[in-house]
């Protein structure tokens, strides 16, 4: 039997696999797992035991003795300390198989499904500058890289950029980031240069007190039109001013600039009362000929070319019929329900949150749809009220599929109850999350079958997959909805 390592043992193993985060694994002696944080599949390497279990051990990396050829040189100078692009030492295509890989884990151990098979990944044509929307924020408590720390005269008071997972007001100083637009990096450092020369004070959830929050980069891939939103505790005109015309001046790609107000303890990059300082205090992108309103505080996908990939999958899947009326829940701002709704009778989209379906009416009127309705309301709670009201069948429409693309954690599990109840035809299920996917497709599995299976890359070199399923009810179910 193998002898299993103690702590501070430093062991060699071959990584053969990759977990959550992207942490590598390996079997010491082919037997004991044993996780390795900074490593790829094909790696040798020497790891240092940190904390061991019964049957694995957590480990820190000590040295690469022979590096995986699937390995690539990140191009971020941020990559050891940024808790975001974490796959970017990974040959992409090998970063497609691993995200297939993990939606085949997700079905078969979480959701027990047998001899599923998943089909290649659609991947991104861009796999730098990809995001139509970044978020930085504003600290006081700069993070010190390895180079920081080197360096007597840096900085500790001030940053603006992403925050370190575990430290709560640690932020990285960024001054490039390859995920938007080399237009961001401008914004990002003369914003940052323009309020720490003024020796501004940054918010602190402790006090309560301080002006600087988040900045917020939105831009449309259709249009090139380019939002700011400075997000502050507090007003100051005149600074903002000030600080608008530099933005006019340095980067006059930007197409609009807004100040958002956020008083709330929270820290999350959202404002209900904001001022439109210039333009016209929106972008709009244009995703297979619909054109979409973005807000400062509007939910939309973040990759814009792999969201119509998305769409398309959705509308190959859904294979929707003229004479048919469809339910969108979790339709957020009406996307998909407009993206279909020039093959359909009618969409009918439902979605908890009240701005979101505020949005989805605007985008809607914009491109003169007329066929599709929108409700605010617990997805759930809506669902109640449609059994509830087909007993009573000429107050409502049968609907004939369902679309599902719910938050990461899923559907309610009464509102799976609802479904198997209701038993539309087909279900065409979008997911952010594998593994709540398949738990929810287990669920239905009572009297649904899985008919197709997509997975598509809106993030490269992180660990996220979108995930389409199409459903249909089994030929035995015995239930099948009459016309």
């Amino acid at each position: 039997m193998t002898e299993i390592p103690k702590k501070d043992d430093i062991i060699e193993l071959k990584i053969e696999d990759i977990g959550a985060e992207g942490v590598g694994i390996g079997k010491y002696e082919g037997e004991f797992v044993v996780f390795v944080p900074g490593t790829v599949p094909g790696d040798t390497v020497k790891a240092r035991i940190k904390k061991r279990k019964k049957k694995f051990a957590e480990s820190t990396l000590v040295e690469i003795i022979e590096p995986s050829e699937k390995r690539t040189i990140p191009r971020c100078e941020y990559f050891d300390d940024c808790n975001g692009c974490k796959m970017q030492n990974i040959d992409y295509s090998f970063q497609l198989e691993i995200k297939r890989q993990t939606v085949k884990n997700a079905f078969e151990r979480i959701g027990g499904f047998k001899d599923i098979e998943i089909p290649p990944v659609l991947g991104s044509e861009d796999i730098y500058f990809y995001r139509n929307k970044l978020e930085f924020s504003f600290s006081n408590s700069r993070w010190l890289t390895k180079e920081d720390m080197e360096n007597e005269h840096a900085d500790k008071d001030f940053a603006l950029g992403y925050h370190i997972p575990g430290f709560i007001e640690k932020i990285l100083d960024i001054r490039a980031c390859y995920l938007q637009s080399e237009l961001t990096n401008r914004i990002l450092n003369n914003t940052r240069d323009f309020f720490k020369s003024r020796n501004l004070s940054v918010y602190s959830t402790r006090s309560h007190e301080g002006y600087l929050r988040f900045l917020t980069v939105r831009r449309s891939i259709a249009t090139n039109e380019l939002m700011v939103n400075l997000i502050t505790h507090t007003r100051d005109n005149e600074l903002i001013a000030e600080y608008s015309k530099m933005i006019s001046e340095e980067i006059p790609e930007v197409t609009t600039l807004v100040n958002s107000i956020s008083t709330t303890k929270a820290q999350v990059a959202l404002a209900d009362d904001f001022d439109v300082i210039f333009g016209k205090g929106y972008i709009e992108e244009i995703i297979g000929g619909c054109k979409y309103k973005i807000t400062p505080n509007s939910f939309f996908q973040t990759n814009s070319k792999q969201c119509e990939r998305l769409f398309e999958t959705v509308k190959e899947f859904g294979d929707f019929k003229k004479d048919e009326n469809i339910l969108d829940l979790y339709c957020g701002s009406g996307a998909i329900s407009l993206y279909i709704s020039g093959l359909v009778k009618n969409v009918h989209g439902v979605e908890l949150s009240n701005e979101s379906i505020d949005m989805a009416n605007v985008n809607a009127g914009i491109n003169e749809i007329s066929n599709c309705t929108f409700e605010a309301k617990d997805v759930k709670d809506s669902l109640e009220s449609l059994i509830n009201a087909a007993d009573s069948p000429s107050t409502a429409a049968r609907f004939d599929a369902f679309i599902l693309d719910p938050p990461r954690s899923g559907i309610h599990p009464k509102a799976a109850e609802y479904i198997l109840t209701y038993l539309p035809g087909r279900i065409i299920y979008v997911s952010c999350n594998p593994g709540t996917q398949a738990r929810d497709l287990a669920l239905l599995a009572e009297e649904y079958e899985i008919t197709r299976i997509q997975p598509v890359d809106m993030f490269p070199h992180t660990f996220h997959i979108e995930n389409v399923v199409r459903l249909d009810l089994k030929p035995d179910s015995g239930l099948l909805p009459t016309e």
